[in-house]
């Protein structure tokens, strides 16, 4: 599909017709902002090359793209870059021993106009993750590419690091595989926390509505044009919370420029916006592709 049709898909999603939604403003405290932070940047990490051929090294990001977690005490267990039908699926599962916690970072798309331009709309069964599930076929397909060795190193992990929280992030692309695998490791019978930036629609009512169950965090920025993607026309969700930057590119984000936006398929927030721009979709508290 070209990008000019692409556009005006995305005009006509935004007058769809969409659940109620409530609009729940300021109610990010500091914390939040700062788990907020921290995700970004183990998500900004993903797409450093360095960490993707780093096993037994600590993360890094050059370019002072993931402060915070370097200067904590990390270990990449594994790394993975799969390139596979549905494109390019990397990141790496790390262990932060200074916060306590298994990380699983998935890398975003390295063109994201490409991206864009290229994404189709096909939903594909998903009922292994829930009952009436569909799924977007490319984003459950990279997650599938990599599931086995992913699935292998979080238990491993949990063995070793009894009593870590696990989290799994990813920005654009990645934030959609995030999902995915989350979804499918709590199936699984792993406790973890889900942060998103950035992330597209990934599944129709029914896989939003089990990832609003299962609890998840969500950002969006401004009028970031992916999480407007694929249409809502083509039978496509989004789950429930979405944590909106209301603030311009480069700017730093406080708490309150964070609003809350509670309703599966809410109109509110960043599908709210008139305007659509590619440009929103690199700034998430951080320059979060910076590395790429």
């Amino acid at each position: 599909m070209h990008l000019g049709h692409l556009w005006h898909l995305v005009a006509a999603a935004a007058f769809a017709v969409a659940a109620p939604a409530r609009l729940v403003p300021r109610d990010v405290s500091s914390s939040v902002l700062e788990q907020f932070t921290l995700y970004a940047q183990w998500a900004a990490a993903a797409y450093c090359s360095n960490n993707l051929d780093s096993t037994g090294d600590a993360i890094t990001c050059a370019g002072d793209y993931c402060p915070e977690v370097e200067s904590s005490k990390t270990i990449s267990l594994s790394e993975f870059n799969d390139t596979n039908d549905f494109g390019d699926t990397a990141g790496f599962v790390a262990v932060d021993e200074t916060n306590k916690q298994i990380v699983v970072a998935f890398r975003g798309s390295k063109s994201i106009s490409n991206w864009i331009a290229d994404l189709d709309f096909d939903l594909t069964d998903a009922s292994d993750l829930c009952d009436g599930c569909e799924a977007h076929s490319g984003f459950l397909g990279a997650w599938e590419a990599v599931a086995d060795s992913i699935t292998s190193q979080v238990a491993s992990a949990k063995q070793t690091y009894s009593g870590y929280t696990l989290v799994v992030t990813g920005h654009s692309l990645g934030g959609a595989i995030a999902a995915i695998g989350a979804t499918a490791l709590r199936n699984a019978g792993y406790d973890l926390n889900l942060y998103t930036f950035g992330q597209p629609r990934v599944g129709n009512l029914a896989l939003a509505t089990y990832l609003t169950e299962q609890g998840n965090n969500r950002m969006t920025h401004l009028n970031d044009i992916v999480p407007r993607l694929p249409p809502m026309d083509f039978g496509f969700s989004h789950s429930s919370p979405e944590y909106w930057i209301t603030t311009g590119d480069d700017v730093t984000v406080t708490t309150s420029d964070i609003e809350v936006i509670d309703g599966i398929d809410s109109t509110a927030g960043n599908a709210g916006e008139l305007i659509e721009s590619v440009d929103a979709h690199a700034w998430y508290i951080i320059d979060i592709d910076g590395c790429e």
